[in-house]
């Protein structure tokens, strides 16, 4: 995967020289990993907005690995409590899903795909990618491509509805 501090634009552009280059199944393969991180970046700061210290979202995230789990949760975090598929089109979800059977059957080894297959699927991620940046952008003001500021206090507890020891 590539890291933050590479940027979103860079690492688009790799991608696309792994296609041209004849590289389509691990283009594939990192346009998958790729949605997947960018969703996981923006639930963690999701977390840490609800008011987690973020040493505490760490912790909280290693229970999320994977998208279909990081969609299971996206609603206990969201602002407005909804979740992905409310506001990613059920197209680029479908496209995503495609995307990571073909990624697991390719990496367990129980399926080859030709090259051409595995180009197509890996340009059609690659605009779903942006449409999950962007939507992430305009609902959250956080795409999952910067670097976020660390909580190292608590905001949970702000308004208790048990019984709080002091």
């Amino acid at each position: 995967m590539y890291p933050v501090s590479l940027g979103y634009g860079e690492a688009v552009k790799r991608i696309r020289a792994l296609l041209k280059n004849g590289h389509s199944s691990e283009a594939l393969l990192t346009c998958v990993f790729t949605i997947e991180k960018t969703a996981y970046r923006t639930l963690r700061m999701l977390v840490v907005s609800a008011g987690f210290p973020s040493v505490q979202a760490d912790i909280l995230m290693k229970s999320f690995r994977g998208f279909e789990n990081i969609k299971g949760v996206w609603q206990c975090f969201d602002p407005a409590h909804e979740g992905l598929a409310e506001f990613i089109p059920a197209t680029t979800l479908l496209t995503i899903k495609k995307g990571q059977e073909m990624r697991n059957k390719l990496v367990h080894g129980s399926r080859v795909y030709p090259l051409s297959e595995c180009s197509a699927v890996a340009k059609d991620l690659l605009t779903e990618l942006s449409v999950v940046r962007g939507a992430f952008e305009s609902r959250y003001g956080y795409d999952g491509w910067t670097k976020m500021k660390v909580r190292k206090k608590s905001r949970l507890h702000a308004d208790p509805r048990v019984a709080v020891p002091s």
